[in-house]
């Protein structure tokens, strides 16, 4: 795959601009498109074009990849793929409701689009250095036909079979990361209530059973309040609040999640939308402070 063979990517948030970083790094021509002109700008700077429209995007690649906030727009960009000349094959690493990605799927098959659903468990910065793993569902034909950009994209890839088993594997699978990182951010701020040092508790964490690789990508961001993001903490909000609307459909509680979700809005209130997700230690920091004042 060359520079004569340009793959298209459609968002150029943080996770469209890693995988686009990937693409370029391995020789792959990219053309770019996101709505926010300095986005476009950004990826321009790294040697890559970027298109006007969308359509302008699929008109030009055999290839295009998606990575925008959620499937409602993924939803509003597909006509304009559709209508290229030569539709070209998608695949789709926004995570979307597992309803929502089959009435885009739908679309696409009947719009003569191959697709593929490809939801990606990770950060940017993991996504960046090769070590997320990407969630892959869609026609066995399909996904051949496209394994060489998605080694490209995410050497670490799970097939887990039919349209829809990925978003709703990448959710279950949130619901676990969301709450080890709001139970880390909760045992930090209890073992430095408890004069320790927080530094080296997250050290003897990471030597325990206790042990998530969320300590490893969040902890020390945790600590210094380093809240650079290398993932959105409104776009983890996003996903917890999907994960609470299916586990609703389905007559399911989850307390645990829906405590963590409030967490999340709190420290969106404090730390901003754009934070990253190691942010929701900040709310519980706040609740110390409360309880502090009032004892």
């Amino acid at each position: 795959m060359g520079r004569e063979t340009p793959i298209g990517m459609i968002g150029l948030g943080l996770m469209g601009s890693a995988l686009a970083a990937r693409l370029i790094d391995a020789g792959v021509a990219v053309i770019g498109f996101d709505v926010d002109a300095a986005k476009n700008d950004a990826l321009k700077a790294s040697g890559a074009e970027f298109a006007a429209f969308a359509a302008d995007v699929a008109t030009r690649c055999r290839t295009v990849v998606i990575a925008v906030y959620d499937g409602a727009e993924v939803k509003a960009l597909l006509p304009d793929i559709a209508n290229a000349k030569v539709p070209p094959l998608v695949i789709c690493t926004t995570t979307c409701a597992p309803d929502e990605i089959a009435a885009i799927a739908e679309f696409a098959t009947r719009s003569h689009l191959a697709f593929i659903e490809a939801p990606i468990s990770g950060t940017s910065a993991e996504v960046r250095a090769g070590t997320a793993t990407a969630l892959v569902a869609g026609d066995a034909d399909i996904v051949e036909a496209a394994a060489q950009t998605l080694e490209l994209l995410c050497p670490q890839r799970i097939n887990v079979g039919a349209i829809g088993n990925a978003s709703r594997t990448k959710l279950a699978i949130n619901l676990i990361l969301q709450n080890n990182r709001a139970a880390l951010a909760e045992g930090i701020v209890f073992a430095e209530s408890l004069g320790l040092d927080g530094a080296s508790f997250l050290a003897a964490a990471q030597q325990s059973a206790a042990y998530s690789r969320v300590m490893d990508s969040k902890g020390r961001k945790m600590l210094t309040r380093d809240f650079s993001p290398q993932s959105h903490i409104e776009q983890t909000l996003k996903d917890a609040e999907l994960i609470l609307r299916e586990a609703d459909r389905h007559g399911l509680p989850l307390p645990m999640t829906a405590a963590q979700t409030d967490l999340l809005r709190a420290a969106i209130a404090l730390e901003g939308p754009d934070s990253d997700s190691a942010a929701v230690i900040e709310a519980i920091r706040a609740k110390r402070g409360r309880g502090g004042e009032s004892g």
